[in-house]
């Protein structure tokens, strides 16, 4: 990763800091570590204090870490993740004031808690959404890899649909999607999710040995993960004949998306592309979807900012987010289009599909 591009975003948490008088940040989640370090790897913390940036790594790591991280020093510990940032901080005598992001453990916080103050007189609390709220508007770099993710998606899909055949099973169909995304030089960015006909209706089933039918309807919620961006769509096919219901509801969820994603532009309150999507839905006479119309999307699948009735906060140029309304009919089908969008000052730009609004795709197998 370019070394410029990380130290824009070290100033930008620097600039953060500042402003919610921090001395240092305690990154512990692997995302976070990733964005102000450019390294992949697990188990890792990231401390930031001013323009300095130190990654707490170990052997399993060290090398991949060596390689990937140009713009901060790596520290290959011997003892515990917790005794490494207790020594380090005892060093750097102009850290008072440290803050941990949310992702850290009760009993690694609890235990900072009492270490710190002993070793290095530092006072730990933990950090505000400051970081999310930095990582939620996205550069270039950050831009360019979602939409080669997204890309390398849809090529995967549409290889495995091509191989798709009368009495396949949820898994097996699972399975292939994600091997066309490794064969495509990607891993799943979460488990791919399949559903046909009436266990659709569950939106986060788990591919079982459900077989397709001669008439029969499929759910497809998958995402590719390329250099720790993610993508993430979902869509819906058809095989043989569904019922009236099933298109009449397809239509109601494709409307709602349109509406959405009409609605999407900077300044525009998060809350409010959830009504957009909702209003279509409840005209349609349908049951409205319990989860929310969409999620940030970026080195994490679900991140900052949710769209949903609870969120009444501005979207930002920069970030991208994902529009997924649904109808869910228990015993019947279950129907949910998901699109990545990024959010610019004129409006939505799609990543994932062409500008004409999806169709439902009849299958004949």
């Amino acid at each position: 990763m370019d070394i410029n591009l990380i130290r824009r975003r070290i100033a930008a948490i620097s600039r953060r800091l500042k402003k919610d008088s921090l001395d240092a940040i305690l990154l512990t989640s692997r995302a976070s570590t990733a964005y102000t370090t450019g390294f992949l790897g697990g188990d890792s913390w990231t401390l930031v204090a001013g323009s300095k940036v130190w990654l707490i790594t170990d052997s399993r790591y060290i090398e991949d870490a060596q390689q990937q991280c140009k713009s901060c020093e790596i520290i290959n510990r011997r003892a515990s993740l917790v005794d490494e940032v207790v020594k380090l901080a005892a060093n750097l005598k102009r850290v008072k004031r440290l803050a941990c992001d949310s992702s850290i453990g009760a009993s690694d916080f609890e235990l900072l808690k009492k270490k710190l103050p002993r070793a290095a007189k530092v006072k730990l609390s933990l950090a505000s959404e400051s970081i999310l709220q930095t990582r939620s508007v996205k550069d270039s770099y950050e831009i360019d890899e979602v939409k080669r993710a997204a890309k390398i998606s849809k090529k995967a899909l549409s290889r495995a649909i091509g191989e798709l055949r009368i009495g396949i099973s949820e898994s097996e169909l699972a399975g292939n999607i994600e091997y066309q995304m490794r064969k495509l030089g990607c891993c799943a960015s979460f488990d791919t999710v399949v559903a046909f006909g009436a266990n659709a209706s569950k939106p986060h089933h788990s591919p079982s040995m459900r077989k397709l039918k001669k008439n029969d309807t499929i759910l497809i919620d998958y995402g590719a993960r390329r250099n720790g961006y993610c993508s993430d769509m979902t869509r819906c096919f058809a095989v043989g004949n569904v019922s009236a219901e099933y298109l009449s509801a397809y239509k109601a969820v494709m409307l709602a998306q349109r509406a959405a994603i009409s609605k999407v532009r900077a300044g525009v309150r998060a809350c409010d592309v959830d009504t957009a999507a909702r209003e279509e839905i409840e005209k349609a006479n349908f049951p409205q979807y319990g989860h929310g119309t969409g999620h940030g999307l970026g080195l994490e699948v679900h991140e900052s900012p949710v769209v949903s009735a609870r969120n009444n906060k501005k979207l930002k140029v920069g970030e991208i987010i994902t529009i997924e309304p649904g109808i869910y009919i228990p015993g019947k089908f279950g129907i949910r289009i998901e699109d990545d969008i990024l959010v610019t000052k004129d409006g939505a730009v799609i990543l994932t599909r062409s500008k004409k609004m999806p169709l439902l795709e009849m299958l004949e197998l």
